[in-house]
């Protein structure tokens, strides 16, 4: 005869096994989907950072003789009026905002946003960030978030930056020395 210590001994252990296959189910499920949105992330960059005009974009935004004195006259040559360049800063603007949202959430890992090229935000917060600080100032007042994911983006490519290439502190110092917003 079955004794019912027996039977609830056997009812635990395939509840117990019950609980393993789904804590194991979850567990994998839970890298596929973060390994799925990392892999729409890539997509996401490479759809919009790898072609001729958004690369051409990028290298107008980039070029020297894009100079302001404050934000009054960034917004007078390259704000609404003007809407080519209107155009091309605030496309870039958003998508470092979207990718600093991910990090910052941490829909993708920073690394893999670096490791796809983001690490050129860098260089476009360096030389946009004192219009974007006096944008969240300004009489506009576009409050203190304004491009805050942008910031966030540019802070987490430099730390890794800085974690793979310690001299770059050395180039990101002449780099500032040398760009006069």
């Amino acid at each position: 005869m079955v004794d019912l210590a027996e039977i609830q001994t056997a009812y635990y252990m395939v509840a117990a096994t019950g609980v393993l296959i789904a804590t194991v189910f979850y567990i994998l499920n839970l890298r596929y989907t973060l390994k799925a949105r990392e892999v729409e992330t890539c997509r996401f960059l490479t759809d919009r950072m790898t072609s001729d005009p958004v690369m051409q974009n990028y290298g107008i935004l980039m070029q020297k003789n894009i100079e302001w004195k404050d934000h009054d006259e960034f917004m007078e040559k390259y704000g609404y009026d003007n809407t080519e360049f209107f155009g091309h800063w605030t496309s870039w603007f958003f998508t470092a905002e979207a990718l600093g949202y991910m990090i910052k959430n941490k829909i993708v890992r920073a690394e893999t946003v670096y490791d796809l090229g983001a690490w050129g935000f860098i260089r476009m917060w360096e030389k946009y960030s004192g219009f974007i600080l006096s944008r969240r100032e300004a009489e506009a007042a576009w409050g203190r978030d304004y491009f805050i994911g942008f910031e966030f983006l540019a802070q987490e490519m430099v730390k890794i930056k800085m974690r793979r290439d310690a001299s770059f502190q050395d180039k990101l110092e002449a780099y500032r020395r040398t760009w006069k917003p």
